[in-house]
């Protein structure tokens, strides 16, 4: 069995939603000139009588915000929402966030949330797969010029749960960083709205396996099954059938499972994730959210 590490289990990116009444926008409004948090070429403000729109970046662009009154009333939403990789937030600045923008909303809910996995393994050598009453899902991967799989999308951005695995070493090389490791892989979740609160059941219907190819007899089957481990944006062409066919195949031939590792890892690593969001919204805020 090859194995591996999971190196570290982060929340990646969060989108935060709230109501900012009235009376509270000319806070914001003086919180922006005050500290001069946003580049002035990066604000937007738009106040008449008919609409209020604000946007701009926090904390050296590191926190994206926008205020929409009219947007907010068209499609009942909330009307102020902040994105941000808690990642790349120092303890001043998370502090700054939580003592000067969060108080300012009510109905405070995290929409999106991104459960990010580094690994130190080669994810590409592995295939994903939907268990249980999981969709089948559309994919969509790019690869360097020698044809190897250097990032893989799997589900529509739209949609509330999307799975995106990529190189993570190739990808820090490129930005002039250092890597010392044969690899580093990352795999992650973006969750939306209702499946924001399912951030720990995240592999309940997925399964991570390198299936042994060679154990299939017919090479027929054998030759389709690594075309589409090479391909497996090509799933969606099969009709039901077949695709229950490969997958049958695929779940019974012996295979390396590392799904058990990441189950095992994510339980150890809930509390304190969970803590993290305590922390960040001192117990005012709600998870399992629509915008």
């Amino acid at each position: 069995m090859e194995g591996g590490n999971i190196l570290n289990i982060t929340f990646d990116r969060m989108t935060v939603m709230g109501d900012l009444s009235d009376n509270r926008v000319s806070l914001l409004n003086q919180l922006i000139k005050k500290y001069s948090i946003a580049r002035e070429n990066k604000i937007h403000v738009s106040d008449t009588r008919y609409h209020s729109y604000i946007r701009g970046k926090f904390l050296d662009d590191l926190v994206y915000f926008e205020y929409d009154r009219l947007k907010a009333k068209s499609f009942n939403t909330r009307n102020f929402r902040i994105e941000f990789n808690p990642n790349n937030l120092n303890s001043e600045q998370i502090e700054w966030l939580q003592k000067n923008v969060i108080p300012m909303l009510t109905d405070v809910g995290i929409t999106r949330l991104d459960l990010a996995f580094d690994v130190d393994f080669k994810l590409s050598n592995y295939q994903f797969i939907n268990v249980g009453n999981a969709r089948e899902k559309s994919t969509v991967e790019f690869r360097n010029p020698s044809q190897q799989l250097e990032t893989l999308y799997i589900g529509k951005r739209e949609s509330d749960k999307m799975i995106r695995l990529y190189d993570k070493k190739v990808e820090q090389m490129k930005k002039g960083n250092e890597v010392d490791q044969p690899y580093w892989w990352r795999l992650e979740f973006e969750l939306k709205r209702e499946t924001v609160d399912e951030f720990a059941d995240v592999f309940e219907t997925l399964q991570i396996k390198k299936p042994d190819l060679k154990e299939i007899e017919k090479i027929q089957d054998r030759a389709m099954l690594y075309y589409l481990r090479d391909h497996p944006e090509e799933w969606a062409e099969l009709g039901n059938s077949t695709k229950s066919k490969y997958r049958k195949m695929l779940r019974e031939i012996k295979n390396e499972n590392m799904t058990p590792l990441f189950k095992k890892e994510l339980k150890k690593k809930k509390a304190e994730l969970l803590e993290q969001l305590d922390g960040w919204f001192k117990n005012q805020y709600r998870i399992f959210e629509k915008c």
